[in-house]
């Protein structure tokens, strides 16, 4: 397999172009990139929030428009119609009608939260992104313990109250789960390789700094655009409500928040996430002879940050957990995995806590420490209920993506090595069967990645 510059073959025939260019009018859009906020407004509620002059914040929604949303939703209803009356590929039409089904369902969420519905704004976000794994929630619970037992015999009193506040905080006595283990050394340095061959070009490019502003990041980010033959791509510093960088299918933009630091080891990683996997896969997805491989098939988002965090780790230092740890704990805690729903203002006073601790352990003065969980804690509980009204019980599941898709991918190239060189051809889950009976159907392999 080639660099990740070596542009994807053409197909003969790319199976699905009689429908693609509709989906993608339509279905392009990311529900998230609509559930961000004016930047002041949530200023204000964050402001309130930590002075306790509310219980929990009114998110606002500005971007959603609602007439918008009614064209998408029927259009994509038309879509639907004919793509199953017409359709002579049995694979293209099931792979179009899961697909369709799931970005219906999205507009639907985007309505839900618009009409402050927070009811139906759940069971669409349970459809398209799934709930959280219980399984997954009691191995995060019993890291977490491990790591406050631990803290808890610290010389620094910080520290120590810090750790059995967070212990007496999280829920106790969840056993029974079984996820796998964290893989052995000789699986991730075989994913290293095989990351270096997808995408050396993009971290090798020549860096004369060690801390990056977002102007800097935003530099970095063009060269490895322009290295992967990134034409109609472009990265904007944002200057909206949003504090991680991310990557918007609909408009083809890698965005990088105008406040975002990084130092050279980190966003050597970044690169290979947000463009040697996000940007890559979209790419090759709408060269490959299936096109709806470049937005994706239906919940290929698992796929998507399973690969991208996993690559993350193999380049990184020793891997000590899965990713997403916060997002996924998060999630569980909204929707009460231990028996106890929670609202805005519980998950985010266990999540200070993990955060707070986390800053102290990595040596921060206790002021600096708070400051900057409180700031963490604020942007990780937002992500978790925005498109509700805060309240217990409901929250958007998007996040549970990263841990889920970590824990799913590397499961994948421990058993399947195989598969690992078949990641960029598109935007997919190699964890999900019903993508793997698509992708052989229609003979859609590695060798589809043109070799240098």
């Amino acid at each position: 397999m080639g660099n990740i510059d070596a542009p994807i073959q053409l197909q003969p025939e790319q199976v699905d172009s009689s429908w693609y260019g509709r989906f993608a009018r339509y279905g392009s859009f990311q529900a998230y990139e609509y559930l961000d906020g004016d930047k002041r407004y949530r200023e204000e509620q964050k402001d309130k929030f930590l002075k306790g002059e509310i219980e929990n914040p009114l998110l606002d929604y500005p971007k959603i428009d609602a007439i918008r949303l009614d064209t998408q939703e029927k259009e994509l209803l038309l879509l639907k119609e004919d793509v199953l009356a017409q359709e002579q590929n049995s694979v293209v039409k099931q792979a179009y009608r899961w697909r369709l089904n799931e970005k219906i369902a999205e507009v639907r969420l985007l309505r839900a939260a618009h009409t402050g519905d927070t009811r139906r704004f759940r069971k669409y976000s349970e459809f398209v992104y799934g709930k959280p794994s219980s399984d997954i929630f009691a191995y995060t619970v019993q890291a977490l313990k491990q790591v406050c037992e631990e803290a808890s015999c610290s010389d620094d009193e910080h520290v120590r109250k810090t750790a059995e506040e967070l212990s007496a905080l999280i829920p106790a006595n969840l056993t029974g789960y079984s996820i796998g283990e964290l893989p052995n050394q000789e699986t991730i340095d075989m994913v290293r390789d095989a990351t270096l061959k997808t995408a050396g070009d993009l971290v090798s490019l020549p860096i004369s700094q060690e801390e990056f502003d977002a102007e800097a990041i935003k530099a970095v980010f063009d060269q490895a655009l322009s290295t992967l033959h990134g034409e109609g791509w472009n990265v904007v510093v944002d200057t909206s409500s949003k504090s991680a960088i991310s990557v918007d299918q609909e408009n083809q933009t890698v965005k990088v928040p105008e406040a975002r630091r990084l130092p050279f080891a980190k966003l050597r990683i970044l690169i290979v996430h947000e463009i040697g996997t996000h940007v890559a896969r979209r790419i090759n997805g709408e060269r490959s002879k299936l096109k709806l491989l470049g937005l994706g098939l239906d919940r290929y988002e698992r796929g998507d940050e399973g690969v991208a965090t996993m690559r993350e780790q193999s380049l990184g230092d020793k891997m000590e957990d899965f990713a997403g740890l916060e997002a996924h704990l998060a999630i569980s805690l909204a929707y009460g995995l231990d028996g106890m729903e929670r609202d805005f203002r519980k998950v985010y006073e266990i999540l200070e806590k993990q955060f707070l601790l986390q800053e102290l352990l990595s040596g921060k003065d206790y002021q600096s420490a708070l400051s900057t969980a409180q700031t963490s804690a604020w942007n990780r509980t937002v992500r978790t209920f925005r498109g509700t009204n805060c309240v217990a019980g409901a929250c958007f599941t998007k996040d549970i993506a990263y841990r889920e898709g970590n824990i799913a991918t590397w499961n994948v190239v421990r058993e399947n090595p195989d598969e690992m060189f078949r990641l960029n051809v598109g935007k997919y889950d190699p964890s999900n069967n019903r993508h793997l009976w698509i992708l052989d159907q229609l003979g859609i392999s590695d060798e589809d990645i043109e070799s240098d």
